[in-house]
């Protein structure tokens, strides 16, 4: 008795310890099961779908939350408060698109993670205590079926104050409901899309720089067709440009510098992130870079034989194996986790043999006679080309110059052998090529046309040109004048520095400054003197600033210039004799020349010229020109202004001038003497700022 009541005493406390902790995990979160994994089945399903039954010790209360990445193509799902009891970690599948099922353990949760071989959509259902996972094109039908529970959506991913982009569905559409972006707390970019429905599929690719998302059968509301620019947000995205045509959505993300990209979705949410890299991280992502990407096996056999290690690795990775009748030996190897395209190098390494895949055919002979084989299909191919049909084709060419493309596709084809047969004409009117080559040839024409036919970026160029100027003068001086007559009838008199009798007081000490702005003059008279006193002062300031602001703009790697102001004339004389008259510019120029980088930085080679006349020195009546010219090559980023040259001047003068020996007198000898103090600074600097200028570049702000 005492022991049954022991037991179930032990069964309440245990119950009790339980309930607490499922009810902690479901507040915590809704999808949280708080059950052990017993058994996992796997069937195959019509319509090329699969079907993953998991079974839990416990009633599920509500379906997993999870997300799917495309490359590589699997589906996780999240099970919070599950311990897996299924004693494996992975199991192969090998059914329709599912390749594998791997459960990995992490503290309080359980990840099952169903790795695919193409990106697919999926579903998830409850029946009590299990959990049906449907992968596979069907799933998004199946998931619109009624079920006994109904699967948990995430509808309330966005604060109602986050900006977003965001349009009306209408019900029972496929659509995109939102457009926004988000820049992380480590600098990345986040891209993210709602949908109307989980079930959309999208195509994601990587070329020119671009990640493109093609979004097949799914309407994007006009108020969405927009091109929003984040390039304010300092993340690795610059645009996104969303666009539609019919029934179809494409979204196209421009993104720059060094960066990794990783595309994964949660229900109705698709979340687009890239991560910034620094230098050292992309040196070493290079430096531990590996060759080979299969998936890993082990090998550990005695003296078995080649084709029978062959056939192995072709079953592992489900390829058809073609292996030579030449392909004989035995081998032995022991081989721990090695992916299984390097294990099959060092079979072939190890005997001699070499490999061409061809689509899903691994073909496996001696490298001598693969070399042979293909040294003949080499042969006649050679053959059938020299033998090849000429045809004729117009092919348009829109912002490039067909002679230049006609020029390149001649000099890249010059080696080949029946490059002679053919021929290249340009029409310089419409701008076209007329080809006359084979139908290898003009593909490969096409191919060239359409990579290297593209717009022109163009970069908008403004250079700042600020001369400032301070003067300061100051001068006194004194001005001594006078006569003084002996006896009645004026036969002596002394005079000024003249020495020519008037009756008007002559100086003999002129010290006077000139252009005074001030003076004091005093005067003693008597009957045969007169002495006057005259003391003279300057004192003048003065500020300048001259702006100039030319701007050009530039295609890229093309040269611009840009010239404002006159030119000088004057004679010049021939060996002959005769004079003719040539001129000197005296000019505000700005020649540029920008390159734009991957990373949407520009460098740039500048000349910039500011040359004035001087009237104030002339030569034979001609003004001699004061220039001032900077030439650099520099490094700058897209809107950034930097200064390329600047010149500072400073020029203080001072001067004296006095009457000899008086003018050395203490105190006395300032009536003797002129003083003049002259100071001038001047500055120029430079300013430089490139802006690339993307057309039809839309900037939303809402």
């Amino acid at each position: 008795m005492n022991c049954k009541q022991s037991r179930v005493d032990r069964k309440k406390m245990l119950l009790t310890r339980k309930l607490p902790l499922a009810a902690l995990m479901a507040l915590l979160s809704p999808l949280a099961l708080a059950a052990d994994l017993q058994k996992m089945d796997v069937a195959s399903l019509p319509g090329d779908r699969v079907e993953l039954k998991l079974s839990f010790d416990e009633p599920v209360s509500a379906a997993p939350k999870g997300y799917t990445i495309d490359q590589p193509a699997r589906i996780a799902l999240d099970l919070p408060g599950v311990e897996n009891k299924l004693g494996e970690r992975s199991r192969e599948l090998g059914l329709g698109n599912a390749r594998s099922v791997t459960i990995v353990e992490a503290g309080d949760r359980t990840r099952l993670i169903i790795n695919l071989t193409s990106l697919a959509s999926y579903s998830t259902r409850v029946q009590g205590n299990d959990l049906y996972v449907t992968v596979g094109a069907e799933a998004a039908a199946q998931a619109a079926a009624p079920a006994p529970t109904p699967v948990a959506s995430n509808t309330n991913w966005r604060a109602t104050d986050e900006p977003a982009v965001s349009g009306a569905v209408a019900a029972g559409g496929r659509a995109i409901s939102s457009l926004d972006f988000q820049r992380g707390t480590d600098g990345s970019g986040n891209v993210i899309v709602d949908l109307s429905d989980p079930s959309i599929k999208v195509d994601v690719e990587e070329r020119g720089g671009r990640v493109r998302l093609n979004f097949p059968n799914t309407r994007l509301p006009d108020e969405l067709r927009v091109q929003l620019d984040v390039k304010d947000f300092a993340t690795p995205v610059n645009f996104v440009n969303a666009t539609g045509s019919g029934n179809n959505a494409t979204i196209v993300i421009e993104p720059t510098g060094s960066y990794e990209h990783l595309v994964y979705q949660a229900d109705n949410r698709l979340t687009v992130s890239f991560k910034p890299l620094t230098r050292a991280e992309v040196e070493q992502r290079r430096a531990d870079a590996f060759t080979y990407s299969g998936e890993k096996l082990s090998l550990n056999f005695q003296d078995i034989e080649v084709r029978s290690v062959l056939q192995l690795i072709a079953d592992f990775t489900d390829l058809n194996l073609v292996a030579s009748d030449t392909v004989q030996g035995s081998i032995t190897l022991r081989l721990q986790n090695v992916p299984w395209d390097q294990a099959l190098d060092l079979v072939l390494k190890t005997k001699g043999l070499d490999k061409r895949q061809i689509g899903n055919v691994l073909l496996v002979a001696p490298a001598e006679e693969i070399a042979a084989r293909e040294r003949q299909e080499l042969e006649s191919q050679k053959q059938i080309a020299e033998l090849a049909p000429l045809r004729r084709e117009l092919i348009q060419v829109n912002y490039a110059k067909a002679s230049d493309i006609a020029q390149l596709f001649a000099s890249v084809t010059s080696a080949d052998a029946d490059s002679q047969r053919g021929s290249l004409t340009v029409d310089e009117r419409t701008n076209s090529i007329i080809a006359l080559e084979t139908q290898e040839k003009l593909d490969e024409l096409r191919r060239i046309v359409t990579q290297l036919d593209i717009p022109v970026r163009q970069v908008m160029i403004e250079a700042r040109i600020v001369e400032a100027s301070v003067g300061f003068d100051k001068a006194l001086g004194v001005n001594w004048s006078g006569e003084f007559s002996l006896g009645d009838s004026d036969k002596y008199r002394v005079y000024g520095d003249d020495g020519l009798a008037s009756t008007v007081s002559t100086p003999f000490v002129d010290m006077g400054v000139v252009g005074a702005t001030s003076g004091i003059g005093i005067g003693f008279v008597t009957d045969n003197t007169i002495l006057d006193l005259q003391l003279s002062a300057m004192e003048s300031t003065g500020n300048g600033e001259v702006i100039s602001q030319p701007k050009v703009v530039t295609s890229d790697k093309e040269t611009a210039k840009i010239l404002k102001g006159s030119e000088i004339p004057y004679q010049e004389a021939s060996s002959s004799g005769a004079t003719t008259t040539a001129f000197a510019e005296a000019v505000l120029s700005l020649e540029v020349t920008p390159q734009i980088t991957p990373d949407n930085q520009v460098i740039m080679e500048v000349i910039v010229t500011k040359d004035e006349p001087d009237f104030s020195n002339e030569v034979n009546g001609v003004p001699t020109i004061r220039k001032n010219e900077v030439n650099a090559n520099i490094l700058v980023a897209d809107g950034e202004t930097i200064v390329i040259g600047g010149v500072f001047s400073s020029d203080t003068q001072t001067s004296q001038q006095k009457v000899p020996f008086l003018g050395d007198l203490p105190i006395l000898g300032k009536a003797f003497r002129r003083d003049v103090t002259a100071e001038s600074k001047s500055e120029l600097l430079i300013f430089l700022t490139p802006r690339i200028i993307n057309n039809g570049a839309i900037t939303l702000a809402r």
